[in-house]
């Protein structure tokens, strides 16, 4: 390394790959800049290595299958909560060679940083599947038993058959070797990666729910019952995607009139 390389030329050598005997150089160098950047870099190294660390915690479960060649499903669900919209489930099976390291339970991470994961996940995962509950199954079945059927639905439509599947919190209603976990979504890496896959699909369903009808704010709120949302069902009534079995729901009377009605 030169010396005395300008303040630019450190960032540029320490945002690429940085050999030991550099970094010792720079120690050396007295300028408050380049302690700063040495700071910065330090500590994004650190924040790197945790990552990959929590990465290599979360991949435990599956890594014992991986190791005797088996194929191992994520799956959860994202919707049983809001007064309209479908639930929204999703299967994922990883490679075991996989680099997701930033996979996490979608409702941690910043709807930027979800579709960034999401995209990752796209890329690399060995098959992905989708399952939408409408609201009328919802209202049929009820929530819970509708969430288990669609669950079914995912694992169903995937090409490759899972040897074992990791589900949050349910049980799948399949012929299919399974391990259910409380909060699986931030302890199984498959389970995170299809808490993302479901969220980043639901979140898309719903803008384009959003645009039929924007009274409800469903671009914002998902469809959950927040003031808005109750406000807007009160003074334009429950439309085709509301779940007439929820209650606020249920107890209104008037129905949404499109303006083509």
């Amino acid at each position: 390394m030169k010396n005395k390389l300008t303040i630019k030329d450190v960032k540029e050598l320490l945002a690429g790959d940085v050999d030991q005997n550099d970094l010792e150089l720079l120690a050396d160098d007295k300028r408050t800049g380049v302690q700063k950047l040495l700071t910065q870099y330090f500590k994004k190294e650190q924040q790197k290595s945790e990552l990959i660390e929590k990465f290599h915690k979360k991949e435990f479960l599956e890594r014992d299958y991986w190791d005797h060649g088996l194929t191992v499903a994520g799956v959860d669900e994202v919707g049983r909560g809001p007064l309209a919209g479908p639930v929204v489930t999703a299967a994922v099976i990883l490679p075991a060679d996989n680099t997701l390291y930033e996979v996490d339970d979608s409702k941690k991470l910043t709807a930027k940083k979800r579709d960034k994961i999401y995209r990752q996940i796209c890329e690399q995962a060995i098959d992905i599947s989708i399952g939408v509950g409408s609201p009328q199954l919802i209202d049929r079945e009820n929530i819970y038993h509708a969430t288990e059927l669609v669950m079914r639905d995912a694992i169903d439509r995937l090409y490759l058959k899972p040897d074992h599947i990791l589900v949050d919190a349910m049980t799948i209603p399949v012929n299919i070797g399974q391990t259910k976990l409380i909060k699986g979504d931030s302890k199984s890496l498959s389970i995170g990666a299809a808490s993302i896959v479901a969220k980043v699909s639901r979140d898309r369903l719903m803008s384009a729910y959003d645009k039929l009808y924007p009274e409800f704010g469903f671009l914002k709120n998902d469809g959950y019952g927040t003031k808005e949302h109750l406000h807007a069902l009160d003074e334009f009534g429950r439309t085709p995607i509301h779940r007439l079995s929820f209650s606020p729901v249920r107890n209104t009377k008037k129905v949404y009139q499109t303006p083509f009605s």
